[in-house]
C-alpha cells in the first residue's frame, strides 16, 4: 500500500494548495490479475464516488515503467496540479522513487460508457510489481466535489458504495487517515524496513469536561482502551529464525525448545507511570510507559523533526509529512496552550524516536507515546525495523 499511500496524500494536498486543479487517485488489485481480452478488469478510477462520473477501459498500451511515471507526472504538471512546493515533491518523490520499483507498466485509455466518445484529458497508468501479485493504477483525472460526506478511508480503499461518517468523525477520520499515509511517506524516506511503522490512533477520549487533567481519571480511561490492550502486539512479533533453530523476537533469541512465552513483557508494563515519581535509568523492553514533561516532550519533538530533516535529505518535504504526523495532531489536542500530558516510552534524557548518536533509530524496538488533551487523545507507536 506504500503506492496508494503517497497519491491520497498528495490528492489531499493537491484538493488545498490548487483546488482547481485534478485529482489523483490509487486502486489497488490483489491477487492475480484478471484479464478482459487485453485490459486489465476491476480497476476503474473512482472519479466520482456517487457514480455521476463513469469510465470503461477501451485500450491498453504496454511502456516503460519510467514512461507510465513521466505521464501521471506530466499530467499533473499540464493541469497545474503541482503548483504548491509539497505538491511538486511529494509527486517527484512517487514518481521517481516509488513507480520504477514496479516491472511492468501500461497505459489505459479510457471511453465514457454512456456517449462512448474517448476521454483524452486523462492519465490512467496500471502498474504491476514482480514481488507481489497485484496491479495498481494511478489515475490523474479532473476533481469533482463530492455529494455529501464520505469516509475517507472508504475512499482510500475504494469501497464501491457511499460509506458516510457522522459531522464529529469526518474531521478526526481523515487527519488520522493523513497522517498515517504521510507516515508511510516518512517511513519510507528513512529506510524503516517495513510499511506503516508509524501507527497512529487519534480520537475523542469522553473524559467528563472538568475532570481533566485528573490522573486519576486519565488512568481509568485508559484501561478501558484498545490502545493498552495492544501493547504486546505494538511491541513482540515472534517468528521462527530457521537458521537459528529458536524463535526470534525484537529483543533476543530464545533458543529452541524454550518456551518463547517467557519474552513476553511482564505484568505492568502496559501501565502509565506516576508522574510524582519520574523514572531514572534508560527505558527498556517492558517497562510501564513514563509520565514526561511537556516541556521536554516539546523539546524532543523538535530535535526529532531536525534529524529527520537530516536523516532524509527531504527537507521540506520532510517538515510538510512532520506537520501531518504531529504538528497538526498536537496542535488539536492540546490547543494553542499545548494543553496536554504526555507518556512515552522515553529515556531518562526524553529522547523517545533518537538514539544516542541523535539519529532516527530504523532499527530498534518499538516506542509508544500517549498524548492526552482536555478533550482528544492520540497514541502512536513508532515501529522501525519490523513495520507493524
Amino acid at each position: 500500500m506504500n503506492v496508494p499511500a503517497h497519491v491520497h496524500l498528495l490528492d489531499r494536498w493537491l484538493s488545498e494548495d490548487v483546488p482547481h486543479g485534478p485529482a489523483v487517485q490509487a486502486r489497488v488489485r490483489p491477487g492475480d490479475i484478471v484479464q478482459s481480452g487485453d485490459l486489465p478488469a476491476g480497476l476503474a478510477p473512482l472519479l466520482d464516488p456517487e457514480g455521476r462520473v463513469r469510465r470503461a477501459a477501451r485500450g491498453a498500451r504496454p511502456v516503460p515503467v519510467r514512461e507510465a511515471a513521466s505521464a501521471v507526472r506530466g499530467a499533473l504538471l499540464a493541469r497545474g496540479g503541482t503548483a504548491s512546493w509539497r505538491g511538486a515533491a511529494l509527486a517527484a518523490r512517487l514518481c521517481e522513487e516509488i513507480l520504477p520499483e514496479a516491472h511492468e507498466a501500461m497505459l489505459v485509455t479510457m471511453i465514457d460508457p454512456v456517449t462512448g466518445e474517448p476521454v483524452e484529458d486523462e492519465v490512467h497508468a496500471d502498474l504491476r510489481w514482480a514481488s507481489w501479485p497485484a496491479t495498481v493504477r494511478i489515475s490523474v483525472v479532473p476533481r469533482t466535489t463530492p455529494a455529501g460526506r464520505r469516509d475517507p478511508a472508504c475512499d482510500f480503499a475504494g469501497c464501491s458504495g457511499a460509506v458516510r461518517t457522522a459531522a464529529s468523525e469526518s474531521g478526526p477520520a481523515e487527519a488520522r487517515l493523513r497522517a498515517v499515509c504521510a507516515g508511510n511517506v516518512l517511513a519510507d524516506l528513512l529506510g524503516c524496513d517495513g510499511p506503516a511503522a508509524f501507527s497512529i490512533g487519534w480520537e475523542p477520549h469522553g473524559i467528563a469536561p472538568g475532570t481533566w487533567p485528573d490522573h486519576a481519571a486519565v488512568r481509568a480511561w485508559w484501561d478501558t482502551t484498545s490502545w493498552r490492550e495492544r501493547y504486546v502486539d505494538d511491541y513482540l512479533d515472534l517468528d521462527y529464525d530457521y537458521g537459528a533453530g529458536g524463535w526470534m523476537s525484537s529483543t533476543h533469541l530464545v533458543a529452541s525448545g524454550e518456551d518463547p512465552g517467557d519474552d513476553l513483557p511482564g505484568e505492568g508494563c502496559d501501565a502509565l507511570g506516576d508522574h510524582a515519581r519520574p523514572a531514572t535509568g534508560p527505558w527498556v523492553m517492558g517497562d510501564e510507559l513514563r509520565f514526561m514533561n511537556s516541556a521536554v516532550f516539546l523539546d524532543e519533538v523538535e530535535a526529532f523533526c531536525g534529524a529527520c530533516r537530516d536523516q532524509t535529505g527531504a527537507g521540506d518535504l520532510a517538515d510538510a509529512l512532520l506537520g501531518e504526523i504531529l504538528v497538526r495532531p498536537l496542535e488539536r489536542v492540546g490547543g494553542p496552550e499545548r494543553r496536554m500530558l504526555v507518556w512515552a516510552d522515553a529515556d531518562e534524557t526524553g529522547e523517545f524516536w533518537r538514539d544516542s548518536a541523535g539519529e532516527i533509530d530504523v532499527y530498534g524496538d518499538a516506542r509508544r507515546l500517549l498524548i492526552v488533551g482536555p478533550t482528544e487523545a492520540l497514541y502512536m507507536v513508532f515501529k522501525g525495523e519490523a513495520g507493524i
